[in-house]
């Protein structure tokens, strides 16, 4: 059941990645936030946007479809549940991701002082995610 919740997360949070990325960086169009000020785009291109160089919203769908795929394969073959490397791997890789959606999360609200719902709702799946993993 595991494997379930983590594809249909993972699936929403790369629709959430993608639909940023899309919007944002590659049509270059303004992100509109549904609630606030819109403060969406400049979150989305701020410094904070992109980590070692790299667009946030391109790591996200990373993960998520790395996430996706592994519980695709894992919900196909439960077997290679037993191997404990698999687990672990899946706890880091969910955790760095759940601790690096929080520090974004932090960052709206205490350095740029602006929302962007989008992203606060990827972080929040990134940490559900890690919780499924953990439990």
């Amino acid at each position: 059941m595991e494997e379930v919740f983590l594809i249909i997360l993972s699936a929403f949070g790369f629709g959430i990645s993608y639909y940023i990325w899309n919007k944002a960086l590659k049509q270059n169009k303004k992100l509109v936030c549904l609630i606030g000020d819109g403060g969406c785009n400049d979150v989305i291109k701020s410094k904070y946007g992109k980590t070692f160089g790299i667009d946030n919203t391109i790591l996200g769908m990373l993960y998520y479809s790395s996430i996706f795929i592994a519980s695709i394969i894992l919900l196909i073959y439960p077997s290679l549940n037993s191997f404990n490397y698999l687990y672990l791997g899946k706890l880091i890789i969910s955790g760095g991701a759940a601790l690096m959606g929080t520090y974004l999360a932090f960052v709206q609200l205490f350095i740029l002082r602006k929302w962007c719902e989008y992203c606060i709702l990827s972080s929040t799946l990134s940490i559900a995610i890690f919780l499924v993993v953990l439990v």
